[in-house]
């Protein structure tokens, strides 16, 4: 059967090297016409992603053949797609539908009731401004873009390097890479400059510390040039999105060499060092780059939600009052005649809805980021996501990792533990004497597990030394394993060097070099880390992991003491990790790795992990116990009181880990997040759900307790999630260990489900992405263990005691700020349009508008506009008092500043004033027209200004500034265009006087009230400020 499948495939070869010559020509032509048709073509299609393993030919060949291209493509429009795309998305929205719905009323004679300009101009500027930022925005994409798939690569072709652009490779094309470029496709190394290269991973998976990437050893031997390649071949598994597995196989005459993660380099990693040639196993679409790049889920805030409510509300009022008027009108009873009406006072009404609303609050948005990106006092702090600034502002669910976020991820050493002693720092001495007496006779048993013990903290590892600076810098995937490699070369044994095949170590004078037969390196899956090793004749097998896996490759009889001691050094908040060792014989050695070869040739995906799973673990069982480590992760800076400062503003903070219940404890401890009078209700290993719903019962009439819960008894509380977190969220701390990154995820999720609350995130490794990217605002915190979860989330920090500023200042400002702002831009359009209102009701139903185009226009872009953008800076207490009094951020929670209740009183002042600026404006003018608009207008302006300085609680330069400037441009519209008011009733004293008293009479009284209740019932911010002025006077600073 194997004669046929070879003679088979020698066929097959054959026949594919005579298309390959027969299409040369042709081929190399198509590839050097860089703007052909068919690579236009395909940058336009989306080629579907192949379902099933390839054979690529080292000449080019693929089977099945694959068209993808690898033209990177992150703009959303191009030149015929622009204009449609973009306004569709803004006439997706329905404040943009409805103004456009008026603007093409205006063509149309019965509904024409004033000037086209006045309903275009607001409409045609809101829109204007958003294409324009959208172009801005794709421009810079496409330049990017550009930029990426014009990078010229060296391709290796008929014996010769060629240019070829990076959007222009295809599967199954060779090319070279040089030190310090990025991998422009997936890429299997087949040849490295120094049998071993380290590339740079953390534009893909986050983390900063460099990967050690290994050649074809077949290739690397006899050199890429020396090869016949159409004879050679690889079988690589289907595209997929998991960027910590590969497996492929390599074929070239009689030889077979099994390949795996280590021999490829994935799209946008960048080569560290050396020089590669490699090949194209993956590109465009099907590179693990772009299959595990996901369209960030498009988050708002709870603010935008309302404001939407409020949009709803204003457009039901605005129907009403011109049902109202219709009918008060009493038009002639036919359909046409009574719709006619409706449609023509509900044009003139349509101010109640303001176009400019939404335009007000992003750019509020756009200030608020940028105010948190250039505060000093959280420096490096990046705004990822302008659209949420206000929910820092209203968080009551705080979940937080532990390692890296709570705590610094800086591993010291504390603890050694042996079964027959423990060394510590105190007797580090003694445990370097040890050593050394072993190393020279051999003296007791104890003295030669302690010289094991160090020896597999020495090799087993994935750590590479380098030289930077002429100093010795370790390279690893993990701080731990980086830690314990310098606890070794501090009591003697130094790593000197590693490369592929071998590592050298020097101790007690000597080096050794250890030949490295087989590395496992660690994963979240299998939790435990393995090398095989040959010191001369001598086979050795190192194994470390968490204790929960490494237990069930120990004898029963050790398997009591590692748990008691595990949760001995867990308690002191130490994490833990467990070392074994197997000597193995040749005979064994040689059978085994028969068997593992084997497996890794299988070609179905599935059989080929679950045989190498069986096979790997005949290695692992019946391993010998050396020790325990444990070394301590020191807290953040400031974090207790940090910590401290979110629970008292009235915030429930979950802590997920990973870690063992006794270590979670231990820093929930230390870090304030159990408090000194609560008590512990502990979830353990429960798989009941009815055990699980008594246990909740008890702790839900208990009083002060702090929950926690491992991750086999978080797996049963999903399947009664509502009765759980039902329970769990009253609460006011939780711990979850022992959590996986899906359950995080789901965690947040159901959090924000069953409470409707808002949440936020904060983590620092790739496996916290989930949650950040769960939570209403997900922060990530630029760490050790790279720049993944800062990439993904909404903001990022460099430290954990940046969230004091984050979200009791940016976000408590940001949240009332918006607040303010949306409701006084409602009562902005709501008060002239009841100033409309009366002006119909007085003069029969008249449905001509009051104010000219002229006006309308600049009332909703320059004349008021300007000063309502001043509310962005107010500021209703300093800082140092918003961190001293975190209870001040409790109001937020409750919705005090934006609600029901607080629209309704805006409303009430819009009606208000606007119904009596126009009966005064009346009264005092009575039925001159021209002069009762003049009145009135200028009445209305400056009311607007008067009521945005009572708002405010500090007077800001912008404030006067853009106060000045509209009314420059107020007084340049009378001047240059005259007639849209009365210039010379301008210039009359008289004017002035009449003016005064109708803005006496429609602000006094609003402005009286709410001083009267500043006074007998102030907020709690105006209460605080009173006791902080008494004891300590403190400057309002105009210009800052």
């Amino acid at each position: 059967m194997n004669k046929v499948e070879d003679s088979t495939t020698k066929l097959l070869q054959t026949d594919i090297l005579q298309i390959e010559q027969g299409k040369e020509s042709i081929q190399i032509a198509e590839e050097k016409g860089s703007n052909s048709w068919k690579e236009k073509m395909k940058s336009f299609l989306v080629v579907p992603i192949q379902k099933c393993s390839r054979n690529i030919c080292l000449n080019g060949q693929c089977i099945p053949i694959n068209e993808q291209s690898n033209v990177i493509k992150n703009s959303k429009y191009n030149f015929f797609t622009f204009l449609p795309k973009v306004l569709y998305q803004q006439f997706h929205q329905f404040i943009n539908i409805f103004y456009l719905g008026l603007t093409i009323s205006q063509f149309i004679q019965p509904f024409k009731v004033g000037f086209l300009i006045g309903y275009l101009g607001p409409l045609a500027l809101v829109v204007t401004l958003s294409v324009l930022k959208e172009l801005y925005d794709d421009i810079k994409r496409h330049k990017r873009d550009r930029q990426i798939n014009s990078t010229i690569y060296k391709r290796y072709i008929n014996g010769q390097w060629e240019d070829i652009s990076s959007g222009q490779l295809q599967v199954g094309m060779i090319i070279k890479i040089n030190s310090n470029q990025r991998i422009p496709a997936d890429i299997l190394v087949l040849e490295a400059s120094d049998d071993q290269v380290f590339i740079r991973t953390d534009q893909l998976d986050g983390e900063t510390d460099w990967k050690l990437r290994k050649p074809v050893q077949y290739i690397q031997k006899k050199g890429l040039e020396n090869l016949n390649l159409s004879s050679c071949s690889l079988n690589c598994d289907r595209p997929q999105e998991n960027i910590y597995d590969f497996h492929a196989v390599f074929q070239c005459e009689q030889s077979k060499e099994p390949l795996s993660l280590e021999n490829v380099m994935w799209a946008s990693t960048v080569l560290a060092n050396g020089n590669v040639n490699g090949i194209v196993i993956y590109n465009g679409f099907e590179t693990r780059m772009a299959m595990n790049s996901r369209q960030p889920q498009t988050k708002f805030g709870k603010i935008d939600t309302e404001i939407n409510y409020m949009s709803i509300m204003l457009f039901i009022a605005m129907g009403f009052l011109s049902i109202m008027i219709t009918i008060l009108s009493q038009p002639p009873l036919n359909a046409l005649a009574i719709c006619v009406a409706m449609v023509r006072y509900l044009i003139l009404l349509s101010n109640i809805i303001p176009i400019s609303m939404r335009v007000n609050v992003e750019f509020a948005k756009l200030i608020y980021c940028y105010k948190i990106s250039i505060d000093k006092g959280i420096e490096g702090t990046i705004p990822r996501n302008s659209n949420i600034p206000e929910s820092l502002g209203r968080i009551e669910y705080l979940l937080t990792d532990k390692t890296g976020t709570l705590t610094q991820n800086d591993m010291i050493f504390k603890k050694l533990s042996l079964k027959q002693n423990v060394y510590t720092y105190e007797n580090y001495d003694e445990m370097k004497r040890s050593l050394l007496t072993q190393f020279e006779i051999g003296n007791s048993e104890e003295d030669a597990i302690l010289r094991d013990l160090l020896l597999a903290i020495a090799l087993c590892h994935n750590v590479t030394p380098i030289e930077e600076n002429g100093e010795r810098q370790y390279q690893a995937s993990s701080p731990d394993e980086v830690a314990l490699v310098k606890i070794a070369e501090s009591l003697g044994i130094t790593l000197l060097s590693r490369d592929q095949n071998s590592m050298i170590i020097e101790y007690n004078g000597q080096t050794k070099r250890y030949e490295i037969l087989y590395n496992f390196p660690f994963s979240s899956e299998s939790k435990r880390m393995g090398i095989l090793l040959k010191l001369d004749n001598l086979y050795i097998f190192y194994l470390k992991g968490a204790d929960a896996i490494m237990k069930q490759f120990l004898p029963e009889t050790q398997r009591g003491f590692v748990d008691e001691e595990c949760e001995n050094l867990a308690r002191e908040g130490l994490r833990t990790l467990v070392l074994t060792q197997k000597i193995i014989t040749k005979e064994f050695f040689e059978d085994w790795k028969q068997k593992f070869e084997q497996a890794q040739c299988i070609e179905n995906v599935t059989q080929r992990q679950n045989k190498l799973s069986r096979v790997r673990k005949e290695l692992e069982n019946h391993m010998q116990f050396l020790g325990i480590t444990g070394v301590e992760d020191k807290l953040q800076e400031d974090v207790c009181s940090t910590l401290e400062n979110i629970r008292n503003a009235g915030i429930n903070v979950w802590m997920l880990t990973g870690d063992k219940i006794e270590t979670a404890i231990c820093i929930a401890i230390s870090s304030g997040i159990k408090s000194a009078t609560q008590e512990i209700f502990l979830l353990k290993e429960i798989t009941d759900e009815e055990t699980l719903q008594q246990r909740l019962q008890q702790f839900e009439t208990r009083t002060n307790q702090l929950l926690v819960i491992d991750g086999t008894s978080l797996t049963t509380a999903f399947k009664k999630e509502e009765f759980f977190f039902r329970i769990a969220t009253q609460a006011q701390s939780v711990v979850c260990c022992r959590c996986s990154p899906t359950q995080k995820a789901l965690v947040t999720e159901c959090i924000k489900k069953y409470t409707h609350k808002i949440t936020a995130c904060i983590g620092d490794g790739g496996n916290d992405v989930g949650m950040i990217q769960s939570a209403d605002v997900g922060i990530g915190i630029e760490g050790k263990e790279g720049k993944q979860a800062a990439l993904a989330s909404d903001f990022s920090i460099l430290k954990f005691k940046y969230l004091n500023s984050l979200l009791l200042w940016h976000g408590r400002l940001s949240y009332k700020r918006s607040a303010l702002l949306s409701q006084f831009v409602t009562h902005r359009g709501l008060i002239i349009s009841m100033i409309q209102t009366v002006f119909m009701c007085i003069y029969f139903y008249l449905s001509i508008s009051i104010f000219s185009s002229t006006l309308i226009l600049g009332y909703a872009t320059i004349y008021t506009m300007f000063p309502v953008f001043s509310i962005i800076f107010d500021e209703d207490v300093v800082e140092k008092v918003a961190l001293e009094f975190p209870p001040l951020y409790k109001s937020l929670q409750k919705s005090r500043d934006l609600n029901q209740k607080t629209f309704m009183i805006w409303c009430w002042k819009a009606t208000y004033q606007g119904t009596l600026i126009m009966i005064l404006a009346q009264f005092l003018y009575k039925n001159v027209f021209l002069y009762i608009e003049t009145a009135a207008f200028t009445s209305l302006i400056i009311t607007e200004y008067c009521m945005i300085f009572s708002e405010l609680n500090s007077l800001h330069i912008v404030m006067f500034i853009s106060t000045i400037g509209s009314t420059v441009f107020y007084v340049l519209t009378m001047v240059l265009i005259p007639e849209t008011l009365v210039v010379a009733e301008v210039l009359n004293g008289t004017f002035w006087i009449n003016t005064l008293i109708i803005v006496l009479f429609s602000w006094c009284p609003i402005f009286l009230f709410q001083w009267i209740v500043r006074i007998k019932q102030p907020n709690d911010y105006e209460k605080i400020m009173k006791q902080v002025k008494g004891k300590k006077k403190i400057k309002t600073n105009l210009f800052t």
